[in-house]
């Protein structure tokens, strides 16, 4: 019996740790064992490596007619991104976004955002999402991960992994219900990452509208991602929601989204 209030205890503290941080968009309870500014810090300074390494192998594409654009965007969306956080109480985000745009030579279907407002294209993705506004609305939903809180996020979660399994080997043994136990906690994250993924489609929709160009165009980029699929070398989509369904979702929003929106 002393060994399961361990569980219970574990399961409590998570419980009332998770209910103290909400998502800024949805108002979802977040679990946040380490902060986003940590995650920042960090962050930064992976990015930086990533980029040396890079630069060093003449990756680095920043020179070209699509790093320029790259960066053309990526400064009508980070001005989005900052007029949504003075308008909505969340300035003080403001201090860890260091606005940083680079392209990356590889055939590799990809992008992602950084905490600390580090982000990276590949060039592989630029031909699928064929229009400024696809690259806009990508560029929104990886920023969306940051301003969502989602690293920090992830990272808690796979803290939290780590808890649990070594509290749970140590009641149970290791027997059969601690592998039920790791493989339950499997399905509930993964779920958790296609939420998140969900919200920063939110997101990505809502600063590319502020920015000028037409969330609309959100659905045709993410249609034009399904018809490659991840099993093709889109690894921007490998963990994502279905494609069907992320379209969807896209659709439902748009309305929301176009509250946004003023052409330029």
């Amino acid at each position: 019996m002393k060994k399961y209030s361990k569980i219970l205890f574990l399961i409590t503290a998570v419980t009332m740790i998770s209910s103290c941080t909400v998502a800024p968009l949805t108002g979802r309870r977040q679990l946040k064992l380490v902060s986003d500014e940590s995650v920042a810090s960090s962050s930064v300074s992976a990015y930086r490596q990533f980029i040396q390494q890079a630069s060093a192998k003449g990756l680095i594409a920043n020179d070209t007619a699509d790093g320029q654009r790259l960066r053309r965007i990526g400064g009508r969306i980070s001005t989005a991104v900052e007029q949504y956080l003075n308008e909505n109480g969340l300035s003080k985000k403001l201090g860890n976004l260091q606005w940083e745009f680079n392209l990356i030579k590889t055939n590799e279907i990809n992008a992602f955002a950084m905490p600390g407002g580090k982000i990276a294209f590949y060039t592989g993705i630029m031909p699928v999402l064929n229009s400024d506004a696809g690259v806009a609305f990508v560029m929104g939903h990886e920023i969306g991960h940051v301003i969502g809180g989602h690293h920090a996020e992830a990272s808690s979660n796979r803290a939290l992994a780590g808890i649990a399994a070594t509290v749970t080997d140590a009641v149970t043994g290791g027997n059969a219900v601690s592998s039920l136990v790791s493989s339950g906690l499997s399905i509930t994250l993964l779920k958790f990452n296609r939420t998140q993924e969900y919200e920063a489609d939110k997101y990505g929709m809502i600063f590319m509208a502020m920015a000028g160009y037409n969330p609309s165009e959100a659905i045709t980029a993410l249609e034009r991602m399904d018809s490659i699929g991840s099993g093709k070398g889109a690894e921007i989509l490998s963990t994502h929601p279905s494609g069907k369904n992320r379209i969807e979702a896209a659709r439902k929003f748009l309305p929301e989204a176009m509250k946004y929106y003023k052409a330029r």
